[in-house]
């Protein structure tokens, strides 16, 4: 007969992970359950179902605080078969997050799990049978008004979409339009092919403040493209989005920012074919074009640029989710050059210092110095650091821009720098941000660094004049 196992040897053997999901976001399928993520696209581990619940209650949920629990821990069984959770290095805590949250910062609602097109292998084609695992196709607009009326005022963004095309459902205008005249400063976003929207309605999304829109075309003529995106229709696609271009600038409004996001795949990854496509996203006029790399279906999938080739190194910040401001275009890349005038910062104490410094828009984009949705404008940053460069405040200091800066274009500005919490010394990390998107290193932009002295002048700091770019 075989020992039984020591204590604490399932503990050592099981599995450390975390994820970031459960604390900030929830899933609403159009029938109605809320699941965690966007991994579950059949909806088989649901956290509750809003005819049972309202949304809230089933985030404030014993059962979702008890996933929340275990993720702090390092280990959550729930999470098991998700394919979200990150593993944690060997040795390494679980990142620490409340575990009682009164409301879902953002929410991922799916108005329909129908589609127009079938493409190839995906988990929401028709063939699939996806339809069939959702008890009703559409999310009625009567519950998403009482959805929006309870997390509304404070929800920080609304992605309208999941599995699905979202413009099947006949009302995802009117949906739109609820949001932002009763909740306007909700970031909405929404993903789509793109073939089902007419002027009119690109007019009634226009006039609404829908911030942004991502079209999902994955090729430079109609028989690379529709080996994916079976049953589209290029030319409609690469018309729609053009209108929208123009009619957004007709109008004079700055949103919704538009994306086209290209899938790479064996069949549509050459050289020629993306700059083809490059061509086309910059004489159509979107704001951001960005490569997609995907495994799936893995007979398909771009093996040049797969996440650690040379092909991928060459375009990582061209990449959709390698940053939220990286592009292909050049002419579309939010890029500057950064440089504080004082190689050493001293600081005697408690007063703040002010620093000039000189900053160049090396990227084609227009920095805004003000947006009137108060995203996307351009500001300068410093990051306070500790003496081994470890990330102390990423918001530690900020400076408006005295004007907008187009590219090519230079200015002298100041940034005042607080003091830090304690004598000693730091580093700063200069960066610029597009406020409420990213910082602008994430899209492969250089960064300044200076070393900031708090206190006494010691024998061992650097020369003054010592830079650390």
């Amino acid at each position: 007969m075989s020992n039984p196992p020591l204590a604490g040897t399932a503990d050592l053997a099981r599995p450390r992970f975390t994820c970031d999901w459960i604390f900030n976001i929830l899933v609403v399928l159009s029938d109605g359950r809320v699941v965690c993520g966007c991994a579950d696209p059949r909806g088989e581990r649901p956290l509750g179902s809003l005819a049972e619940s309202s949304l809230l209650e089933i985030w404030r949920s014993d059962r979702v605080r008890e996933i929340r629990r275990g993720l702090n821990e390092g280990y959550a069984p729930f999470c098991l078969p998700c394919g979200l959770k990150r593993a944690l290095p060997a040795g390494a805590p679980a990142p620490q997050r409340p575990v009682d949250l009164e409301t879902p910062p953002r929410i991922f609602l799916e108005p329909t799990v129908g589609c127009n097109l079938s493409c190839l292998e995906a988990v929401c084609a028709k063939e699939s049978g996806i339809i069939a695992t959702r008890s009703r196709p559409f999310f009625p607009l009567d519950e998403f008004r009482r959805v929006m009326d309870e997390v509304g005022p404070g929800l920080v963004r609304l992605d309208l979409f999941n599995y699905g095309e979202p413009f099947v459902h006949p009302q995802a205008v009117a949906m739109i339009e609820y949001v932002k005249e009763r909740f306007p400063r909700v970031y909405l976003y929404i993903s789509t092919n793109g073939l089902l929207l007419d002027e009119a309605g690109m007019k009634r999304l226009i006039a609404a403040g829908l911030d942004e829109i991502t079209f999902s075309v994955d090729g430079p003529d109609q028989k690379t493209y529709e080996k994916y995106r079976r049953g589209g229709d290029l030319a409609k696609a690469l018309e729609v989005m053009k209108t929208l271009v123009r009619l957004r600038n007709e109008a004079g409004r700055e949103v919704p920012f538009i994306n086209w996001r290209y899938i790479l795949f064996n069949w549509n990854d050459r050289p020629g074919q993306m700059a083809r496509a490059r061509r086309l996203a910059k004489r159509i006029g979107v704001d951001r074009f960005n490569w997609e790399i995907t495994d799936h279906p893995p007979a398909a999938k771009s093996v040049r640029y797969q996440p650690g080739t040379r092909g991928w190194r060459r375009i990582r910040c061209e990449i959709w989710d390698t940053s939220q401001i990286g592009s292909a275009l050049r002419g579309g890349r939010y890029e500057g050059r950064i440089k504080p005038a004082a190689g050493i910062i001293r600081m005697a104490g408690s007063s703040p210092a002010a620093l000039a410094v000189r900053v160049k828009n090396t990227g084609g984009r227009t920095w805004p110095v003000a947006t009137s949705s108060g995203r996307r404008l351009v500001r300068l940053g410093a990051q306070l650091h500790d003496a081994e460069k470890r990330l102390l405040d990423r918001d530690f200091a900020r400076a408006f821009l005295p004007r907008d800066v187009r590219g090519g274009e230079s200015l002298e500005m100041t940034i005042e720098i607080p003091p830090p919490p304690s004598l000693g010394a730091y580093f700063l990390k200069f960066d610029l941000v597009s406020e409420g998107i990213d910082w602008f290193e994430n899209g492969g932009s250089p960064i300044a660094w200076r070393e900031l002295i708090v206190g006494p002048v010691r024998s061992a700091d650097h020369p003054e004049g010592e830079g650390h770019d």
